[in-house]
């Protein structure tokens, strides 16, 4: 051993006591069983010794017991541990045998040894792992030789804490009501706009148990009231159709399926006014003045179009005490059919405030019934504080009736306490929902309360009337609960990860089996973002994207994980101190195989510093210090997608300008036409539907139809806005 990792002299009297949190935790404070006392002076620094420190402003609120072990400044790394102030050498008594999660409360960068000095790792987040206690102790070296990346300083050593490792509870596979799969029922999404006096583009789907041979007649009524067909022989190539003899006066077009020769009833006619002037959108009148937010989509008639809930207004406040704001006024859910019809507005009142967090909504047809409900987080009354804060009063998951707005059934949403504690404000008030196929046949609702501390997830079904509860589940019941905490997403989401037919939910950097039981987490903390798809073309499976806003020491700031076991596939090398929400996952350039990938880090400000474009096995394709929005959008006629940047539609990289947009994108989504996809955009008193005006060169299946792509449009009603992924690579079909 070095002769400065010196034997510990006198261990003195052990600190040890029960967590508030979880009565299976130890808590050892660090200068009780640590040594030698000649290594640190008391509430003095030096360069040379550690710094046992006790008044420091508000220590009993900082350091636990009030007193922690300070380092000196570490600017750079040590050559040696012999640099700095001496090594201390823990050494744990008395502790019960048995597996414990041993985790380290400190701050900063500090260095450890497990082998009494010979090597040296960095411990930045506190996780010394799982151990295997057989002797009641536990020994460990902790040095000052290592800076820490993301903010040079002194560093902090305040305690140990011993989680046992407990059996989780075994939890019964979900049954739902559903005897097969729930599945929306679409019909042809025919879009027709005018593009000149005598053009008219037109656009329909195809649906995915359409036969290979199926193909398509267009019929066009123009004023005499008398159809006509406009197609000389059905369509079997595509799925859209440019009609150059079109009259200038009002029209209505149908698509007519034909298979073998045989014609399926027409679809739902569509419009097109009188004019010469060129059309690239469907607009929805609101109110004047209006602005959306968010947009929930499904079919809330049951007339096989989707419709569209909304949001109002585009307000947002942060729960986060540095961006807190009292909010000026209440949102709105107003309720809109295809072509712009409202049906119901419902106002959500002062008992959910204004920002994402505190209202999410979904749509989705949850009890089978060929109509999508709105599920939503409510309150009662004003139960606001003095200033403006909601931290009282009942909360609820409610379902509303789509087609009317009618209540239909309520249930608690998880609550403001957990484990005998109140939760905090800003971490309380962060809520999402989702829907997620838990036995693989029925749509279930999740209701989800917490991002950065512990996370609580309630599963229900919705059948009869009923909101019947599933399971319940919190990271504290897991049998590493540190490795669950503060794992959420800014979006909450459910794929069948692990290919065995039902939907596990993914909270974020931790996946939560159908069953209510954890599945995996990666311990790496809050991702910014988080996509879920097809990424990798020659690994079977889904994978998750991760652009990490906990700071990452080493690696792993962006990475690539497998989602059916939570393994790290890859890392972007180096220090990262908060990948930001921007970024994207998507095809955007055929020359690499598979997704690009693209993610930001910033400065201790939170100011944009760098960032990366990476192909799909992590390699970086482009270095930058210019900050970018990107929003994938499939466009064109390739299986690439495109990118909007600052109100522009362009292929990656290119300066030539495909579509001009107006307005705030609040979706992109594939809901109308074939299967490229649609921009919404929010101007005050209109909602617009931009729709590609480019002929396609081949026809592909409505994107709405796959699993993975459904389940994120839903999930893109609460949260941040994601691009939509796929469970396939469009390019490899």
């Amino acid at each position: 051993m070095n002769s400065r990792l010196f034997p510990l002299l006198a261990l003195g009297a052990l600190s040890l006591h029960l967590s508030a949190a979880d009565n299976r935790t130890l808590i050892f404070e660090a200068e009780v069983v640590s040594g030698p006392a000649s290594a640190w002076l008391v509430n003095k620094t030096s360069p040379d010794h550690w710094n046992l420190w006790s008044n420091d402003v508000d220590a009993e609120k900082k350091w636990s017991g009030g007193t922690v072990l300070q380092s000196p400044p570490v600017m750079t790394d040590r050559a040696s541990p012999e640099e700095g102030a001496p090594p201390l050498h823990t050494h744990i008594t008395g502790i019960p045998n048995g597996r414990y999660d041993v985790t380290v409360k400190m701050s900063r960068t500090l260095a450890v040894s497990r082998d009494g000095g010979k090597s040296w790792e960095r411990l930045t987040n506190g996780d010394l792992g799982e151990v295997e206690i057989t002797d009641g102790t536990y020994d460990f070296w902790v040095d000052d030789r290592f800076s820490h990346a993301m903010g040079p300083g002194t560093g902090y050593y305040d305690t140990i804490q011993f989680s046992a490792i407990m059996p989780v509870a075994p939890k019964p596979r979900v049954e739902g009501f559903a005897k097969e799969r729930v599945r929306e029922k679409l019909d042809r999404g025919l879009v027709a706009l005018r593009r000149s006096a005598t053009a008219v583009r037109l656009s329909w789907r195809l649906l995915a148990d359409d036969p290979p041979d199926i193909a398509f007649h267009l019929l066009r009524t123009d004023g005499s009231g008398r159809p006509q067909r406009i197609t000389t022989k059905p369509i079997a190539a595509t799925c859209d159709f440019t009609d150059l003899a079109a009259p200038s006066g009002a029209a209505t077009y149908v698509v007519v399926a034909v298979v073998r020769g045989v014609e399926s009833p027409a679809s739902r006619p569509v419009s097109v006014p009188a004019g010469d002037g060129q059309q690239s959108f469907v607009s929805i009148a609101l109110d004047p003045g209006t602005t959306v937010q968010k947009v929930g989509v499904g079919d809330l008639d049951g007339d096989g179009r989707y419709d569209y809930v909304l949001k109002t207004p585009n307000q947002n406040i942060d729960p986060y005490a540095a961006y807190w704001k009292k909010s000026p006024g209440t949102y709105q859910l107003e309720a809109r059919t295809a072509d712009g019809r409202r049906l119901w507005t419902k106002d959500l009142g002062w008992s959910i405030e204004q920002g994402i967090w505190y209202s999410p909504y979904i749509v989705f047809d949850l009890d089978g019934d060929g109509k999508a409900e709105v599920i939503a987080k409510t309150g009662e009354g004003d139960p606001r504080d003095a200033d403006g804060r909601v931290q009282s009063g009942p909360e609820w998951v409610t379902v509303f009736d789509g087609a009317t707005g009618r209540e239909l059934a309520r249930a608690p949403w998880p609550s403001r306490t957990i484990g005998g504690e109140t939760i905090e404000y800003n971490y309380a008030s962060r809520n999402q929902l989702g829907v997620a196929y838990l036995d693989g046949r029925t749509p279930c609702l999740i209701v989800e309360r917490g991002t950065y501390t512990t996370i609580q997830v309630h599963a229900f079904q919705f059948h009869d009337g009923k909101l019947s509860p599933l399971w319940q589940w919190n990271g504290l019941q897991e049998s590493r609960p540190k490795r669950w905490r503060g794992q959420g997403a800014h979006t909450l989401q459910s794929h069948d990860v692990d290919g065995d037919g039902r939907d596990e939910v993914v909270v974020g950097s931790a996946v939560i089996d159908d069953n209510g039981v954890g599945l995996w987490t990666t311990g790496l903390g809050h991702p910014d973002h988080c996509y879920v798809g097809k990424i990798l073309p020659d690994r079977p499976g889904l994978q998750i994207f991760y652009g990490m806003e906990t700071a990452q020491q080493k690696a792993n700031g962006m990475c690539v994980v497998d989602a059916a076991t939570g393994k790290i596939l890859w890392g972007l090398e180096g220090a990262t101190r908060h990948i930001h929400g921007t970024g994207f996952c998507a095809d955007v350039d055929a020359s690499h195989p598979g997704l690009e990938l693209y993610g930001c880090d910033t400065d201790a400000a939170k100011r944009f510093e760098r960032g990366w474009l990476l192909d799909a096995r992590g390699a970086v394709i482009t270095a930058t210090n210019k900050l970018t929005e990107h929003r994938p959008v499939y466009w064109d006629a390739d299986p690439q997608a495109e990118i909007i940047t600052r109100r522009r539609i362009s292929d990656f990289g290119s300066e030539v300008v495909l579509q001009e947009i107006a307005g705030a994108v609040v979706l992109v989504a594939d809901v109308l036409g074939d299967w490229r996809e649609e921009v919404f955009t929010s101007l005050p008193g209109e909602l617009r539907i931009y729709t590609t005006p480019i002929p396609a060169t081949d026809r592909r299946v409505c994107l709405m139809q796959d699993p993975v792509y459904r389940n994120t449009v839903a999930a893109a009603a609460q949260g941040y806005f994601y691009n939509a992924m796929l469970s396939y690579l469009p390019a490899q079909k």
